[in-house]
């Protein structure tokens, strides 16, 4: 028996074009209103506050991080955010901590720190003795590297965070 090889076209084209039939049923999820996350502006009394809606209803910022955790591809730019803002909180230490040894540092080693009273040709005169102000220079430059560390771990979490919300309502869009 020698099948129709007329028959084995037919079958392929009609294979093909159900296949493309299914791929034409298949279609991006439209926008719908309480899916999007929205930042909205509100007047305060000294300045502008911003509040999260979804749907047009004021949402909490923990209701956001549940949606914006159970979606994979958000909650990793919310992990991103957290340990950005943990590190915002460890320079910030550093910051207040090199200040605080810088100060001191300044304080007993400046020259009126052991300023003491002699006499010289028989006139009383205070004296200085010299110090260094090395390890205060040092404690301030600490300083200043924290501060642009704690600077640059913030701006950074803003974005993640800002990328966050994006990435979520992308799959909507």
């Amino acid at each position: 028996m020698n099948p129709n090889p007329m028959k084995n076209v037919l079958a392929i084209i009609l294979l093909l074009l159900s296949s493309l039939l299914v791929k034409a049923q298949d279609r991006k999820p439209q926008a719908q209103p309480d899916s999007m996350i929205k930042i909205m502006p509100i007047e305060g009394r000294r300045h502008d506050e911003y509040v999260y809606t979804i749907g047009g209803k004021v949402q909490t910022r923990e209701d956001v991080m549940i949606r914006l955790m159970a979606y994979a591809p958000s909650a990793i730019e919310i992990n991103k955010t957290k340990i950005n803002h943990t590190w915002t909180y460890i320079t910030a230490g550093g910051v207040v901590l090199s200040s605080i040894g810088a100060a001191i540092e300044f304080g007993n080693n400046n020259k009126y720190a052991t300023e003491t009273m002699g006499t010289i040709n028989g006139i009383p005169t205070p004296i200085y003795q010299k110090h260094s102000l090395t390890s205060a220079y040092v404690f301030t430059g600490l300083a200043t590297g924290f501060l642009i560390a704690n600077i640059i771990n913030f701006t950074r979490a803003a974005k993640h965070s800002r990328k966050a919300l994006k990435v979520y309502n992308q799959r909507f869009e």
